[in-house]
């Protein structure tokens, strides 16, 4: 993924979050995230935070290195088992989404 494929400006205003907001979740200054939104070479270090944390939707404080060795191993070892958590976990987010979604509609 090169920086001319990523306009976070563009990611930033859909997911609806200011500047600091949303250059704080990856460890970057509002100044230097300003200056990536306006054409500044964006690393590709930031770049590949900005894809785990804003596209990918994936909370770094939440997993840790224990989480991605199971993972792995499951991967490679047992990759029926795996495909089958992840089709499931992704049924329930699907679902959990939806019912967030609802619930925000019908709030006043």
């Amino acid at each position: 993924m090169t920086s001319h494929l990523i306009n976070p400006s563009q990611i930033r205003r859909k997911l609806g979050l200011t500047q600091q907001d949303f250059w704080e979740r990856i460890g970057v200054t509002q100044s230097a995230g300003s200056r990536y939104e306006c054409g500044r070479h964006i690393p590709k270090s930031v770049q590949e935070l900005l894809r785990v944390v804003h596209i990918e939707r994936i909370d770094l404080s939440r997993i840790n290195r224990d989480d991605l060795t199971v993972l792995n191993y499951l991967k490679t070892r047992h990759p029926d088992a795996f495909e089958c958590f992840r089709k499931e976990s992704v049924v329930h987010s699907d679902k959990m989404t939806a019912f967030i979604r609802r619930k925000r509609w019908m709030s006043p």
